[in-house]
């Protein structure tokens, strides 16, 4: 959700993205982006689709992977984002990421002084260029928490140090539990994954259309209620309650015919938490305690209604370009099952490991929880139920991100590597916790920094700059719009504008850009970069038409 979860801010971004091969590159492209609620798994600035008769371009400028997600992932704040697998493939896919066994009891061999001070370096970075408050992080190998350490201040006015018991929201992280619960109940033969909403929830009007797989894989088609226009002032006025919730999207129509394509919707894991109390018959928030938390040993986490006893708790912040304010506050029922879990570093890594070992559910339904559905973000990024499934610097990663009222977090998985890395803070910003993540994982692995920082052949300096200029003019909130297409010049709204300069004024200026590649669409080219900025690296699309007008431009983490 980015509920202001993200995961309120919803969490993971509706973008569709296509992957073409070129002769020095293999280029993701941007065809259009769904403006979902502040949520994610990421964030991007803005975002409009936009279809034109010759032309697949979408006119980007920016989402946040998670909506206001109640939880918030690319998994990234969340206004923001098939692989059929034979049952061999499934139980492969299993022993994929059941080794190594992610993590274990005890702490590990430091890394080297080299590493620690790139990841030092990298996190009091973020601190200080987007001022975000603090920072806890948490990075296990080969089974073996490895590093753990917190940044900053957990609340400013009383300048109480962050700790790594220090309690963040997770924001639309929590869709993993709730994906679980779900599981469980179906190997106590409780439910089916292909029961339709007719069975468990007959009072929404399209129950008999959409399964419980659609609901858990992102695929169902129902509206975002984090989208509804007020919502903010919805969640802060309102009591919250699954009858409440339901009021926002039950009216309205399906996006798509369920199962036919990924489209990110807080409002779907809402409704399984929903189905996870019926099934069970106790409440989502005590099933989670007993058959989540206690089996995975997470005795420091709880809910967002529950903060007051879970100390330390770090306050929530919204990230200004000279400095924070304080988050407006969330109850926890309208971020839910959607993205109400409160956790620490510790306990999340400790999450990771009981749901990767088996503790929790069998290796067949944890091959179903990983295997790909649709593609999410681009042809090579699919949302299981309640993860993302992709590969970042060339290593396979499954990972979800949240964002709530003021908080941002991120859990992220290279199975192969058998790193897993938590990075939680207590900032609502653009430079999110994933992008620190990956700085984090490239740290452990230089390699893949290497080849990522690396610019392909054929770079076009003349786009170059004009990156630099398109950045540096949404930054200022200035556009010299004769560049834009006239579809761009209508999408670009504004408001949108204003929203652009208010993310990107955090950031600055890039350091680096790094051409990755580039593609040819309809009668177009969409260009490619890595943007390295001091607090954040993001990947930088443009599309330019034939006549060298701006047709599209894309800001994703």
């Amino acid at each position: 959700m980015e509920s202001k979860d993200s995961t309120s801010r919803v969490i993971l971004s509706d973008t569709e993205l296509v992957e073409v091969e070129s002769k020095d590159s293999t280029s993701r492209v941007i065809l259009s982006e769904r403006s979902e609620s502040k949520d994610s798994t990421s964030r991007v600035i803005l975002s409009e689709r936009s279809e034109s008769k010759d032309s697949t371009f979408g006119v980007i400028l920016s989402e946040r992977s998670e909506s206001k997600d109640a939880g918030r992932t690319n998994p990234h704040a969340e206004r923001r984002r098939s692989m059929t697998m034979t049952m061999a493939s499934l139980k492969a896919l299993a022993a994929v990421f059941l080794i190594p066994a992610m993590i274990a009891a005890g702490a590990g061999a430091q890394p080297d002084p080299t590493t620690l001070a790139h990841v030092n370096s990298s996190v009091e970075g973020v601190l200080a260029s987007a001022h975000v408050p603090s920072i806890s992080i948490a990075i296990a190998r080969d089974g073996t928490i490895v590093y753990s350490h917190a940044y900053g201040y957990a609340n400013l006015a009383r300048r109480s140090p962050a700790t790594d018991q220090t309690h963040y929201e997770i924001g639309s992280i929590t869709k993993q539990f709730t994906a679980t619960a779900v599981l469980q109940l179906k190997e106590a033969g409780k439910l089916s994954l292909s029961d339709t909403l007719a069975r468990w929830i007959p009072e929404y009007p399209r129950a008999s259309k959409v399964t419980i797989h659609e609901l858990l894989q992102q695929t169902a088609g129902i509206p975002e209620y984090t989208n509804v226009k007020g919502f903010e002032k919805i969640a802060a006025t309102r009591t919250p309650s699954f009858a409440a919730i339901l009021a926002l999207v039950r009216n309205k129509p399906l996006e798509f015919p369920p199962g036919s394509r990924f489209r990110y919707s807080n409002a779907n894991y809402i409704l399984l938490g929903e189905i996870v109390e019926r099934a069970s018959g106790t409440t989502w928030e005590r099933y989670v305690r007993a058959h989540l938390f206690l089996p995975a040993g997470m005795t420091h986490s709880g809910f967002i209604d529950d903060e007051a006893h879970l100390q330390p708790m770090a306050t929530g912040y919204v990230a200004l370009k000279n400095g924070v304010k304080l988050a407006p506050p969330l109850r926890s029922g309208w971020a839910w099952s959607a993205g109400a879990i409160v956790s620490t570093t510790g306990d999340m890594l400790a999450w990771d490991s009981a749901l990767l070992r088996g503790k929790l559910i069998n290796q067949t339904d944890l091959a179903a929880m990983l295997a790909p559905g649709k593609p999410a973000f681009s042809k090579n990024s699919w949302y299981g139920y309640g993860w993302v499934i992709d590969t970042a610097d060339g290593h396979k990663r499954i990972w979800h991100n949240g964002g709530t009222f003021g908080f941002t977090a991120a859990n992220l998985l290279f199975p192969k590597d058998g790193l897993a890395i938590v990075v939680l803070q207590n900032a609502d910003t653009i430079a999110g916790p994933d992008s620190t993540a990956m700085r984090i994982f490239e740290a452990f692995e230089p390699s893949a920094a290497q080849a990522a920082n690396a610019s392909a052949s054929g770079e076009d300096r003349a786009i170059t700059g004009r990156v630099r200029e398109l950045l540096a003019h949404f930054e200022s909130g200035t556009i010299d719009r004769t560049q834009l297409d006239a579809t761009m010049n209508k999408r670009l709204t504004p408001q949108l504008l204003k929203e652009a300069k208010t993310e990107l004024a955090v950031l600055g200026a890039p350091q680096r850009l790094i051409f990755v590649g580039k593609t040819t669409i309809g009668s177009g080219t969409v260009y490619t970069y890595r943007a390295v900025f001091s607090a954040a690296t993001f990947d930088v699309r443009i599309g330019v038409d034939r006549s060298g007008k701006i047709a599209g431009f894309g800001l994703l983490p």
